[in-house]
């Protein structure tokens, strides 16, 4: 196997050698997650990925793109202290268990070698001349390096929408998944380990993953796990278990589409079966390019396509290569299908086969070309291409799109799990999370009736997997919730106009900061229909009595007496603050806050339910009952994992206050 293998160690901690004198860096990207993306956006960064390459700008460069399709086990640990959450999360990851899902990851290797054609025998030269010198070997080869960390570091920048990084050698302990590079005492904790050499080993392996350490030996020599056997037309990588031995038909491009457009290949993304995608693009120096298309072109003029439409695109490729809108190279794409047993890699070669054909791409399964397609592969490895034609670099761009479907966070996560697992159209998990950054916050859209509520209930019901158990509270509509709040032991109470809520506010604790809460509410109170704004001797007053009242014992706190410290202090008529303050004490309003002792607590419980479907569409009532609330779930941040749902949020947010209260957490 060594000897198909072109690598010999690591130069540098992104770049790898090769026994021809190349050198070559890994870059594994998440992808770009097209499906929510608009086609201009598709489009431009097409014109991106056509320009970086163009900027390469000579033979001495290609490019290797691989995608590595393989079936994943899903799962996520932690802890229900609710019966219902853990029957629930049984009962769903057991159904998650018996889907087949897959991973797509994505990979750019870059390579730099000699020139090519005629630059290359000056370059050839070169290092023929350099060999007597070792300290000038020495040099050029650090020179070397040094340009390709650098031009590495510019496209991992350029492709930074699409989660680009280099691969290279990380540190990490030896019971723990998680790569921990930070600091010189934690590399002397950890053990080094060669992520390319992992890379290079899935692909020998048809897309095992496994953890390959630091090599103390030529890396042609290291990687490899699986025995290879090939046949006419199908191979077997045969590894040290039976559930990692892969079998595997290569398929290969015959004839290519009359155009090409970003995604083109997507839907390889979304097939039911495992596969190894490679793409590998040689850029053409200008004048070898030139020299075949225009033979191409003369060809064209004196045959019976003379005038047709193919002419026509030999003048506009000639015309992209002399206004430099693009490079061309050599193309080569090979399909790497995969299976379990010989019976399923038949259906796997015949559904991936028809998904090549939908894309207008007529293909061939190879036999006597087996072998040497399969260490194609490996990025370097350029002669064993068999099959390759010259395209653009635009061409190029869109068969090697590097879309990708959407996979969350599974590790590193700011409440230390995730939540769940979601499935996507692909057939790939998703690992869900309400933070993305620091703050978290998502949102559920969806017409009348499509389970926006289930959906909310269920990612609440996930939630407890967490360590420390989250506190939630849920804003309800039309009691949707509470058979579930119920369920899983929470606390639900509905604001029902009539029914004492048990809510007193001026029974908060008489603290400088409650105070002005208490003053910011009972305007908003007296503020509320008709009655006009509030003078400067009205907010005089109310303060005043304010303050005088919260001296008082809790127990003697109430808006009756509020009521009563005002009486006197203003001229006597309907719109006084005595006045105001009455239906909030015997008038339709006094159900809300007029409680002889307050009820209100969110300690002994982990979730809490309010169905405020009365109150949404009354200002009056709907502003001053939020702004209690919202005041109150402050005692709940206290560093501890929250959760707020909103459900029918939009209406939650159409008040005032309570969208900037919201703005602010």
């Amino acid at each position: 196997m060594s000897t198909h293998i072109p690598y010999l160690r690591h130069i540098s901690d992104t770049v790898i050698g090769l026994e021809n004198g190349s050198l070559l860096s890994v870059i594994k990207l998440d992808g770009l997650f097209f499906q929510t993306e608009d086609q201009a956006e598709l489009n431009m960064r097409s014109v991106v990925q056509n320009t970086m390459i163009r900027a390469l700008g000579s033979s001495r460069y290609s490019l290797w793109s691989t995608v590595i399709r393989r079936e994943v086990e899903t799962q996520i640990g932690g802890a229900f202290d609710e019966p219902f959450c853990d029957l629930l999360n049984k009962r769903y990851m057991g159904q998650l268990r018996h889907k087949r899902m897959f991973t797509n990851e994505i990979y750019l290797t870059i390579v730099r070698s000699g020139m090519r054609g005629a630059l290359g025998v000056g370059d050839s030269l070169k290092r023929l001349f350099d060999r007597a010198n070792k300290d000038a070997r020495v040099q050029q080869t650090r020179e070397d390096v040094t340009e390709l960390e650098e031009l590495i570091g510019n496209i991992v920048r350029d492709l930074h929408k699409y989660g680009a990084r280099a691969l290279g050698i990380t540190y990490r302990r030896r019971n723990d998944d998680e790569a921990k590079i930070e600091g010189r005492e934690e590399k002397e904790k950890s053990e080094p380990y060669s992520e390319p050499c992992e890379f290079f080993n899935a692909i020998l392996s048809c897309g095992v993953p496994r953890k390959m350490r630091l090599p103390r030996m030529g890396i042609r020599n290291y990687v490899g796990t699986s025995r290879l056997h090939f046949s006419k037309r199908t191979m077997q990588a045969q590894a040290a278990v039976d559930e990692d031995t892969r079998f595997g038909a290569l398929l290969s491009i015959k004839e290519y589409p009359p155009f090409t457009g970003p995604g083109m290949l997507d839907g390889l993304l979304q097939v039911n079966h495992e596969f190894i995608l490679t793409q590998s693009f040689t850029i053409a120096d200008k004048p070898i390019a030139q020299e075949r298309i225009s033979r191409l072109q003369r060809q064209i003029r004196a045959s019976d396509e003379s005038g047709s439409s193919v002419e026509q695109d030999i003048d506009y490729a000639l015309n992209s290569l002399m206004n430099q809108e693009a490079v061309f190279g050599f193309h080569h794409l090979s399909l790497l299908c995969l299976s379990r047993d010989l019976p399923g890699l038949s259906r796997t070669v015949s559904e991936l086969g028809a998904c090549l054909t939908d894309m207008n791409l007529t293909w061939l399964r190879e036999d006597l070309n087996l072998e040497a397609g399969f260490w194609a592969q490996l990025p370097g490895n350029h002669s064993y291409i068999a099959r390759k034609a010259m395209l653009s670099s635009a061409n190029f761009s869109g068969l090697s799109s590097m879309h990708n479907f959407a996979t969350g966070q599974a590790d590193r996560t700011h409440w230390g799990l995730p939540i769940t697992i979601l499935e996507t159209t692909s057939q790939t998990p998703y690992w869900f999370n309400f933070h993305r950054r620091d703050i978290g916050h998502f949102l559920v859209t969806g017409p009348t009736g499509s389970g926006k509520t289930v959906a909310l209930t269920f990612l609440l019901a996930q939630a407890m997997r967490v360590s420390p158990t989250p506190k939630a509270v849920f804003f309800d509509k039309d009691r949707g919730a509470e058979i579930f709040v119920r369920a899983i032991g929470g606390s639900y109470e509905v604001l029902s106009p009539g029914t004492p809520t048990g809510f007193n506010p001026l029974q908060l604790e008489n603290t400088g900061p409650n105070r002005e809460f208490l003053l910011r509410l009972l305007k908003a109170m007296l503020r509320s229909g008709d009655r006009g704004d509030f003078t400067q001797e009205d907010e005089d007053t109310l303060e005043r009595a304010l303050v005088r009242l919260m001296h008082e014992p809790a127990a003697e706190r109430n808006l009756a007496n509020l009521a009563a410290l005002l009486v006197g202090r203003s001229r006597a008529d309907a719109n006084d603050l005595h006045s105001r303050l009455r239906p909030w004490i015997e008038g339709e309003k006094a159900w809300l806050f007029n409680a002889q002792h307050d009820v209100l607590s969110f300690s002994g419980r982990s979730v809490f339910g309010l169905d405020m479907t009365n109150i949404l569409g009354n200002e009056d009532l709907r502003t001053p009952a939020l702004m209690y609330l919202y005041h109150r779930l402050d005692e709940l941040l206290d560093g501890n994992p929250v959760m707020f749902f909103m459900d029918e949020g939009w209406q939650l947010l159409m008040d005032e206050t309570f969208s900037r209260s919201s703005s602010t957490r």
